[in-house]
């Protein structure tokens, strides 16, 4: 991120860049006084390299706009927005994809899967799965992204406009202290309207505590912004928005009317889009999560999509999308009929790798979590397990293991053996069993488990053997069901914070 030098703001002066912080300052006796701070953000048209035209015509080719609330599932949004639903459905006919099934435990798989079109993790082999690799040789969260199928260098190649917002300083591809990309990935990027707000704690609190705006306004606004700005150019934007839902299962409803008005007023200027409307996964955390409902949408995040309103009136790819909609799919599905839509003459990667496909066209069957690379416990057609009496002989010894796997990986990474509490069994707490079926002698098993300090809920899944009592483990990691912000603000950066109780909380505690 550069800055650029502090200019004086006079009657139709427009700062060369996309991101500007104002301040109005006044002279009293030899002192300066700020009175006044703000940080905006436009989209500045740099008409030296992309002139406005003498007359203005529309764009050859379908722009693209994805539009992402992280952490909403499908039935979640059917509930908490009737009045975006509605438009969205009736004036935008947005077509609901009732299957989207989540390939990985948070945002970085699943934005990976998107947007890259790569499974991040390998998948085990086990009675539910064949097992597939990893498509990066080793971890890329501190491999830079620059020469990656990152799906917005497509639309560049074949000369679209792009922009990429997000709500926060840390994104999908930089969580939790990845490279991400070197050099800027779009022609449009917000990222420094969101570092300067989280370096200064004052121009965070007047922008969204003393203005009365949400993080969301911004990202949206970012977005009609850019939208206006290219009236004549093809345009692809991501939009990315993770602290309207991530933490809180009610703030979605409060802002069902912004976005119904925001898709209202705007949809002029969408009819020549296609739009993706859609969430990562569902919520992670908090008490709905702990039922199988929480399971469920977890899982299952939404998802709709409009098409350009000149092909609403070709049945052919219309009937496609509806039959398609009842089908299983996954993001990689979605990056593939990203991948489809823009046609460079020349990529720089010429032939992506696709796990998926296309959305547009019959899908290949079979359609079984396994063929299509989703984790079994993951799957929304195994949602149905049977749980185990209370007395059975797995659920301790599975979760003391566990926990010993948890404790090790704490113990032996820079990150957090200096730093996080050793973790052990809260056996006065429940410890849920669920074996997932199937005939198999070899048994699979969820296991739900507390430890303390800090009353953490995490589950795991084993294998667990009759014949000898065997236990293994299966799950590479263990997710964590409840919120763990501050328990963990000593190890935020690390990719066990979920694990981590710091010391400091547990001297806090005592005293």
């Amino acid at each position: 991120m550069s800055y650029g030098r502090w200019i004086k703001v006079i009657n139709g002066t427009k700062p060369e860049c996309d991101v500007i912080e104002v301040e109005c300052k006044s002279f009293k006796n030899n002192e300066v006084e700020i009175f006044y701070q703000y940080l905006h953000a436009q989209i500045y048209r740099n008409t030296t390299k992309i002139p406005l035209p003498s007359l203005p015509k529309p764009p050859e080719k379908y722009d693209v706009h994805i539009i992402i609330l992280d952490s909403v599932g499908r039935t979640q949004f059917i509930r908490s927005m009737p009045k975006t639903l509605q438009i969205l459905r009736g004036e935008y006919e947005a077509v609901p994809f009732r299957h989207l099934n989540k390939i990985g435990l948070n945002s970085r798989p699943n934005g990976n899967a998107l947007l890259l079109g790569k499974a991040l993790k390998p998948i085990p082999k086990s009675p539910f799965s064949r097992g597939y690799p990893s498509d990066f040789p080793n971890d890329n969260c501190k491999t830079y992204l620059d020469n990656e199928q990152f799906i917005g260098f497509r639309y560049q190649d074949d000369g679209y406009v792009t922009m990429m917002a997000e709500d926060w300083s840390r994104g999908v591809f930089t969580y939790p202290n990845c490279h991400g990309f070197q050099k800027t990935p779009m022609d449009h990027y917000m990222k420094p309207f969101q570092r300067i707000c989280k370096r200064s704690k004052t121009i965070n609190k007047i922008i969204h505590l003393d203005s009365c705006r949400e993080p969301h306004h911004d990202i949206m606004d970012y977005l009609k912004n850019f939208v206006k700005a290219y009236p004549d150019k093809p345009k692809f934007s991501l939009s990315w928005m993770s602290r309207l839902t991530h933490d809180q299962q009610n703030a979605l409803s409060s802002s069902d009317d912004y976005f119904y008005r925001f898709f209202k007023y705007n949809q002029k200027d969408f009819e020549n889009s296609f739009v993706f409307f859609m969430g990562d996964h569902g919520l992670r955390y908090g008490k709905v999560r702990e039922k199988l409902i929480g399971e469920i949408e977890d899982n299952n995040p939404f998802l709709y999509i409009s098409a350009p309103k000149l092909l609403r009136n070709n049945p052919k790819l219309m009937l496609q999308l509806k039959d398609n909609s009842k089908e299983l799919i996954t993001h990689y599905d979605i990056y593939a009929t990203l991948n489809e839509i823009a046609q460079p003459k020349n990529p720089r990667i010429v032939e992506p790798l696709l796990h998926g496909a296309s959305l547009f066209h019959p899908l290949p069957y079979p359609r079984t979590c396994d063929s299509l690379r989703i984790p079994f416990e993951y799957c929304i057609c195994r949602a149905q397990k049977t749980l185990l009496p209370k007395n059975n002989t797995i659920g301790i010894a599975a979760a003391k293991i566990m926990i010993d796997q948890i404790n090790f990986e704490l113990s032996t990474s820079n990150e957090t053996s200096n730093i996080c509490s050793k973790l052990s069994l809260d056996e006065s707490a429940e410890i849920k069993v669920e074996d997932y079926g199937g005939e198999q002698a070899l048994r699979i098993n969820k296991i739900t488990f507390s430890t303390i300090p800090g009353n953490a809920l995490f589950w795991g899944v084993i294998s667990y053997d009759p014949s000898n009592e065997n236990i293994e483990i299966i799950s590479s990691k263990f997710p964590r069901l409840n919120s763990y912000g501050r328990q963990a603000k000593c190890a935020k950066k690390s990719s066990l914070a979920s694990y981590c109780y710091c010391f400091n909380e547990s001297v806090l505690k005592f005293l």
